[in-house]
């Protein structure tokens, strides 16, 4: 009786195959939705987050966009309190984790439609040509779904235009959905001089 952890010589083909196919997925399920070009902001912008956790009632939270040298960004993500929800560096169109705060793959997912929620609608099919964007309609106006092969990547709601030049406030909330069905609202805050 063996009692080896190392596996049989004739079954390693298939370990072989199975460890290429877990490093596979695992590079797919981190690949980031950015536009094919993103300007980093060019000062500090302010965000109010909140997470709609039962109709009515949300879990608020700050995020700050920080620009970096050589045209990276840092998204830091506070509860109320003040404590790091999360904390990301955008470089180079990669994301990294920022100090010693533990990889939030929402969070990244969530900063990814923020940034498309940033760009014009008009230019979203040049800066995502690999994704598709459906819109569709309901009581509280557009809902834009990005998604890439089939699968939902987020979906965006701008706020309703308001008035007969129909522009939108600045401190408008828009709607974000995840995947993982978490509602977000998004409300810019006015810049400090």
């Amino acid at each position: 009786m063996k009692h080896n952890w190392i596996p049989d010589r004739s079954h390693a083909g298939a370990w072989l195959s199975m460890l290429l196919l877990v490093l596979l997925l695992a590079g797919c399920a981190a690949t980031s939705i950015l536009p094919r070009q993103y300007n980093e902001p060019a000062q500090v912008r302010s965000y109010k987050l909140s997470l709609v956790t039962t109709p009515g009632q949300t879990e608020d939270s700050l995020l700050i966009v920080q620009p970096e040298a050589g045209g990276a960004s840092r998204w830091i993500q506070t509860n109320a309190l003040g404590a790091p929800l999360a904390r990301l560096s955008l470089r180079d169109g990669q994301w990294t984790t920022d100090g010693f705060a533990p990889p939030n793959p929402r969070a990244r997912q969530l900063f990814e439609a923020i940034i498309a929620a940033q760009i014009p609608q008009a230019q979203w099919p040049a800066a995502y040509p690999g994704v598709d964007i459906r819109e569709t309609a309901d009581s509280a106006g557009a809902i834009y779904t990005f998604s890439r092969q089939g699968q939902t990547l987020w979906s965006l709601q701008p706020p309703p235009a308001h008035g007969a030049s129909g522009t939108t406030s600045a401190a408008a909330a828009i709607g974000i959905t995840l995947p993982d069905r978490s509602q977000w609202n998004l409300t810019p805050l006015p810049a400090r001089p």
